[in-house]
């Protein structure tokens, strides 16, 4: 009898210093100026496509631990651009962590929030495990969670100046 898989879900929420919309844009219109962003931690090219429409695929780089000699990679498709909600899911096709997961993918959220100039990113990984003991991906959810405080950093000298 073959086992059932099972989705998992792991969330993460940042608090972003701009509005909604001007967040979303940047990230849609700007994914691939990430390593630019992020040069410690995240190199990447566009394998397919320009990088930020739908089926275009890319290929990162990027250091998960502590140590920046430890260089994982990962190759991506954009496969959902959601406008009226804010989101956009990018799907794991072959690298590192496809060696832990049948399913990796992220899904990254806009949430506008009270005021105009303030706004949520949120960040879901959606994955499925091999194995049901294998671990839950905790360290990229605490990779994403950093990546988003630093970019919240970068668009607070950035995108509100403008």
């Amino acid at each position: 009898m073959a086992q059932l898989s099972r989705q998992h879900v792991l969330d993460v929420e940042n608090q972003i210093k701009c509005p909604a919309n001007k967040l979303f844009d940047f990230i849609k219109n700007n994914f691939t100026m990430l390593p630019q962003i992020f040069p410690s931690v995240l190199k990447g090219e566009v394998l397919e496509g320009d990088g930020n429409s739908l089926g275009s695929v890319n290929r990162w780089e990027y250091v998960l631990g502590a140590n920046p000699d430890e260089i994982l990679v990962v190759k991506e498709k954009l496969v959902e651009i959601d406008e009226k909600n804010m989101s956009f899911t990018r799907e794991g096709i072959e690298g590192d962590v496809m060696k832990n997961y049948k399913r990796f993918d992220l899904k990254a959220t806009v949430i506008p929030k009270g005021t105009d100039d303030e706004s949520t990113l949120k960040m879901s990984i959606i994955f499925e495990k091999f194995n049901e003991n294998d671990p839950h991906p905790y360290p990229y959810l605490h990779f994403f969670e950093r990546m988003a405080t630093m970019f919240g950093s970068h668009l607070n000298k950035t995108v509100i100046t403008q």
